[in-house]
């Protein structure tokens, strides 16, 4: 049998008719440019025919609860194994997962506190321990040596097993001839409290024998029942065993619904033990829920906090949302929800009032004082102010878009009762070496790994949690070298990006142990320090040990020079790639001569440096400072970016590039810009503005949810194209306007799939089915439109054409062909011009927001921020990136790129390296400069690297 999977005929997507063979059991690199059919190979067509041949192995029952697996285009497959895909994409959305429960960790850790767990006293913070009747005789010798005092057993009111006479004569029948009461007086100050001095007062002994006593009766109150009174010594302790035995007995005889066996022993000097067999305080009595795993689980009604449902926070009404410009007045619409048209009457009743107020309508929000703001905030008994509208809104959350508007204004804000731990309080008490399971959770996975590895147990520990403890340790050990130390395990799965998630799930996996089965995964290395590549590079090498087959989609340097196998797809993008150029051993495709990867990858000989734009701060005119900054791990730091200069901000995942750049500096801009008011994280001072008119934020995230959007439609030229389609004598003749070439209205659209060109079929209970349309056949407009010819080609067949082949259909058309040639030089030249928009790659839509500005008529003064622009690109588009975002810095702009690719870094003209390591040992600047500097600091990591890096490259 052959050890390769043979895989030949694939014709999925762009991929030409082609075979391959991946050696079992080996680490596979899949290489090549954007577009060239990497991902058509790895996932649609190995992964998918894997994951169907599993399912379709199934029973029918099992895999009606699966997905329908898409059979990929091919003509035959051999030796695939069960398949596992693990993407760069985060399509978590919900705020209940976490990454303790999506490593599994959390699981262990309930585990863990189930098995070894210890209650403790909120008050007294002692052990909640079982006495058994020994247990329960040592205490009373040890607390009480030598003092004498009363073995008593409560008998409550209205939990009597008889009442009245009948109790009576019952407890004269078995014996007991004396009851009591006992007054407990709770000590006034806090700190007595939890030293446990209250005090106990047992009042007159009542004899039950007694003709006065039986012709009373016993007191419908509460009363304990004296077993005995004695001297708490050595000599006596057969007596108190037997006494407190005989109290336990009756503590479950006398009472109803009572299924604990109790006991109270107060000494003659007030103090008192309140002895039970199941875990309670020996001070106070207070005994902790009963520890099952569920206690601990968020997601469990019996470990949720019962304010937040589990969630760890409220939504509660955000003034910065409901007032998101307070430079503006109320007459301005300062006040958001009442500048909506169904809020008229609302306008004009808060106006009304605030003339009636002597409240200033053409103030800005800002300015007006703090009594004048209450006023409209609160209400009163003319107004109903902001918070009464709101309260109102609430009694129509029956109506969806009232509950959209109501969300649209409001902002998660910490739980006041669990704080954030998302537990209910009883789930603090339960300890293990000190730490409950909120403390743990909150902890990062460094400090925790730390924790786990000093955690030392005793024979009986060992023996019920060992196992759990080991898994607990093992796991920690794969997070820690994935490269996500800086994680804490209450951290929202849905505020991590794609690599992040990716890695945890590769950790996730490696804790499983599966072996024969064939894994993909998807650039494994976005996001991450080279520091840390070595760490991953490990992982997937033991992943591979355990006997499966990795393929791994990948452009760094160290994987592919790390793996065994590789396979390099291209010459080009598009319709220009889906050959397989190279296949075979790592060793050989060195020498491999149509190979686009190979040149990136050989040592440059003699390359020089490019030379960078010169930086002297101190001489330096414009920059930005921004002062202060303590967003989530930043150390009150002060930071410089010179302005028409291409800045580079790196350092270790996790030290704070994203919080500095993204969510402190874009959003302060802006909102001194007065472009647009997002949450801005905790700074100081930002100076230096008046140097900028404009600022934009390019990330990854898609250009348009509409399947209709497309490259051209949101270049604006699509508009041209239909003009010039309106222009031909065919439409004059029959009335065509360029409207009747819209996808977004009815005309010439096709009315059954409104001109997406597939229709979505619900499936009610299953994944909803997407089939080409059958009345237009995907071509998205009715049959008549198609009959109109631009050069002898339709609509249709233009929106076909890639952006290669449109630039020189429309030579002789500037307003079509400048957008398109933008396209060209960030790399894009093999899309198609009608492509959905959400089919996109999240690197393919960040350089297409690039080619947007780099078509716009001006780019001076305006800041452009990237994060992590490299991702998903090829060495040769990383190449063609670093031109474009130099072009506009030669047009006047300026340029933030939060990086780890060290040719992105060598090319900056002035780096900013955060750190010096992840989480807590990060957030502050460890050196800035050119990379000459960068380069010499010995304290900065990316410095290292970058030496080393370019002492390869200008390898003679």
């Amino acid at each position: 049998m052959s050890k390769n999977i043979h895989v030949w005929g694939i014709k999925q997507n762009n991929l030409k008719n082609v075979e391959v063979n991946i050696p079992l059991g080996q680490l596979t690199v899949i290489c090549g440019p954007s577009g060239s059919g990497k991902s058509s190979l790895a996932f649609e067509t190995l992964f998918a025919e894997g994951q169907r041949r599993f399912i379709e192995s199934m029973s029918n029952y099992a895999r009606q609860f699966l997905n329908k697996a898409p059979k990929p285009d091919i003509e035959g497959i051999e030796n695939i194994p069960p398949a596992i895909s693990i993407e760069q994409k985060n399509t978590v959305k919900s705020s209940r997962s976490t990454v303790g429960t999506t490593t599994e960790l959390i699981d262990y850790l309930r585990l863990l506190f189930e098995k070894i767990g210890v209650a403790y006293c909120p008050d007294h913070h002692i052990p909640a321990g079982k006495t058994s009747t020994t247990e329960a005789t040592d205490l009373v010798l040890k607390q009480f040596t030598d003092k004498r005092g009363y073995i008593l057993v409560e008998v409550p009111k209205g939990k009597r097993v008889l009442e009245g006479k009948k109790l009576h004569a019952l407890l004269l029948q078995e014996g007991y001839l004396r009851i009591t009461t006992v007054t407990e007086t709770k000590p006034k100050k806090k700190s007595d409290a939890a030293s446990g001095a209250a005090t106990y007062e047992v009042g007159e002994m009542i004899d039950l024998g007694t003709p006065a006593q039986i012709k009373k009766g016993i007191p419908a109150d509460t009363f304990y029942l004296v077993i005995d009174r004695m001297a708490f010594t050595e000599d006596e302790k057969g007596r108190l065993t037997d006494s407190i035995t005989q109290a336990y007995e009756a503590s479950l005889k006398y009472s109803v619904g009572v299924n604990i066996r109790k006991a109270l022993v107060v000494t003659t000097e007030g103090q008192a033990l309140k002895l039970s067999e199941e875990p309670s305080c020996s001070i106070c009595g207070w005994s902790p829920p009963p520890i099952t795993s569920k206690l601990f689980s968020f997601n469990s009604p019996m470990g949720a906090c019962p304010t937040c449902k589990g969630f760890g926070n409220i939504l509660e009404l955000d003034e910065a949302k409901v007032i998101p410009n307070p430079n503006l007045s109320i007459a301005e619409g300062a006040l958001n929800p009442f500048t909506m048209p169904s809020a008229e009457q609302d306008k004009r009743a808060l106006i009304a009032y605030c003339k009636k107020q002597k409240i200033p309508l053409t103030k800005p929000w800002k300015d007006l004082s703090k009594p004048h703001r209450d006023l409209i905030w609160n209400g009163n008994k003319d107004f109903f102010g902001v918070k009464g509208l709101f309260e109102y809104l609430e009694e129509l959350k029956y109506k969806m878009h009232v509950r959209v508007f109501i969300a649209r204004y409001r902002s998660p804000k910490q739980c006041t009762d669990c704080h954030g731990s998302r537990l209910r309080h009883e789930v603090q008490t339960i300890l293990i070496d000190k730490h409950n399971i909120g403390q743990l959770t909150s902890k990062t996975i460094e400090d925790l790994y730390h924790f786990f590895e000093k955690l030392t147990l005793n024979d009986y520990q060992t023996e019920v949690a060992g196992e759990v403890l080991k898994q607990i340790r093992a796991r920690l050990n794969f997070l820690m070298r994935v490269g996500v130390n800086y994680l804490s395990l209450d951290r929202e799965t849905r505020t991590l990006s794609g690599g992040e998630y990716q890695r945890l799930v590769l950790a996730n996996q490696l804790g499983m142990g599966l072996s024969q089965a064939l894994y993909v995964l998807d650039e494994p290395t976005v996001g991450l320090h080279p520091r840390d590549n070595d760490r991953l590079i490990s992982i997937l090498k033991d992943l591979k040990d355990l006997g499966n087959t990795l393929v791994i989609v990948e452009h760094d340097h160290d994987v592919i020079r790390n793996s065994e196998n590789i396979i390099e797809m291209g010459p080009g993008s598009g319709y220009l790639g889906g050959q397989v150029i190279y296949s075979g051993a790592t060793e050989s495709f060195y020498d491999s001569k149509d190979s686009v990867t190979v040149p990136y990858l050989k040592p440059k000989q003699n390359a020089a440096l490019r030379i960078s734009r010169p930086v002297e701060l101190e001489n330096y005119r414009y920059k930005l400072e921004l002062t202060g900054c303590k967003g989530h791990n930043l150390k009150n730091i002060d930071v410089e970016f010179p302005l028409n200069r291409l800045v580079v901000v790196s350092g270790v995942s996790g030290s704070g590039k994203s919080t500095l750049v993204s969510k402190t500096l874009y959003p302060a801009l802006a909102r001194q810009l007065d472009l647009e008011y997002e949450p801005v994280q905790e700074y100081k001072k930002l100076l230096g503005t008046e140097n900028i008119k404009n600022v934009l934020l390019i990330d990854q995230s898609p250009i348009g949810k509409s399947a209709r959007s497309s490259p051209i439609t949101y270049l604006k030229a699509f508009d041209a194209i239909r003009n010039l389609m309106a222009s031909t004598p065919e439409s004059q003749q029959r009335g065509y306007t360029a409207g009747t070439f819209s996808l977004n209205v009815d005309g010439g659209r096709c009315p059954a799939c409104k001109g997406t060109g597939f229709e979505e079929i619900d499936m009610q209970f299953m994944d909803n089915v997407i089939i080409p349309c059958d009345v237009c056949d995907g071509k998205k407009y009715r049959p008549e439109i198609l009959e109109v010819q631009f050069n002898n080609k339709n609509i249709h067949q233009i929106l076909s054409m890639t952006v290669a082949e449109a630039m020189n259909f429309f030579v002789a058309h500037p307003n079509v062909r400048k957008p398109l040639s933008v396209l060209k030089e960030v790399g894009l030249d093999y899309l198609t011009l009608g492509q959905p928009a959400n089919s996109l790659s999240g690197g393919e839509s960040q350089r297409l927001k690039i080619a947007k500005e780099l078509s716009q008529v001006s780019q001076k003064a305006t800041l452009y921020i990237l994060d992590e622009p490299t991702t998903g690109l090829h060495f040769r588009e990383v190449e063609l990136l670093m031109k474009v975002l130099h072009k506009l810095i030669e047009a006047g702009g300026s340029v933030i790129v939060v990086e780890h690719n060290l040719d992105v870094i060598k090319s900056a003209d002035y780096i900013i390296d955060m750190g010096p390591e992840a989480g807590r040992g990060g957030g502050q600047v460890v050196v800035a400069g050119n990379v000459e500097k960068v380069m010499a600091s010995k304290k900065s990591l990316t410095g290292q690297y970058l030496k080393k890096y370019i002492g390869k490259t200008n390898a003679k």
